[in-house]
């Protein structure tokens, strides 16, 4: 994977995209135990064309021009992972990408990652199943910063949604309520 996020990075150094974070399954495991994962979604922010539209094309022309063409169910094939670019779509996602922070991937290579808060919340908005699962163990971290979370709920919306989170993960107890 570090190959992967090396390719992610010098495409930012060279222009392609604005900035990238990454986000989903293994942004968790940025500050969560490992879990088995299909690939490596990267939120970016894109030049938008003349006519405002979002195009994912010169993320593509760019990799193809350095032979990766190699696309799988789970994404454009990166050094050995499948990526998935997901571009800034709404308020959520463009604060988690402004808010992301560079980890450390190892000794040598530190790499973009949405914040723990903002990983969670993206979580609650989409709901599957497998994200609820992330905002358990995304709770369950030392340094998660509830207060921005609670903040970050509240300003996207995303109350009624959490609390429904809270009656399936904990029907009939506050248990998640305590976590918060």
């Amino acid at each position: 994977m570090k190959e992967t996020f090396k390719v992610i990075d010098q495409m930012q150094r060279d222009g392609v995209i604005d900035g990238y974070a990454v986000a989903g399954a293994v942004g968790t495991i940025f500050y969560v135990e490992p879990f088995n994962t299909e690939d490596v979604d990267i939120l970016v922010n894109l030049h938008p064309s003349n006519d405002a539209l979002v195009s994912l094309e010169p993320i593509f022309s760019y990799l193809r021009e350095r032979g990766y063409r190699s696309f799988t169910n789970a994404g454009l094939e990166i050094e050995g992972w499948p990526v998935q670019f997901m571009p800034v779509s709404d308020a959520l996602t463009s604060e988690a990408l402004t808010e992301a922070h560079y980890l450390p991937y190892d000794d040598e290579l530190k790499v973009r990652v949405v914040r723990a808060e903002y990983l969670a919340a993206e979580a609650i908005k989409v709901g599957r199943p497998k994200d609820l699962q992330r905002v358990v163990s995304l709770l369950e971290i030392d340094d998660f910063d509830r207060g921005l979370f609670r903040d970050i709920i509240e300003k996207h919306g995303l109350a009624e949604r959490l609390a429904r989170v809270q009656s399936i993960i904990d029907p009939g107890s506050e248990g998640l309520a305590r976590r918060l």
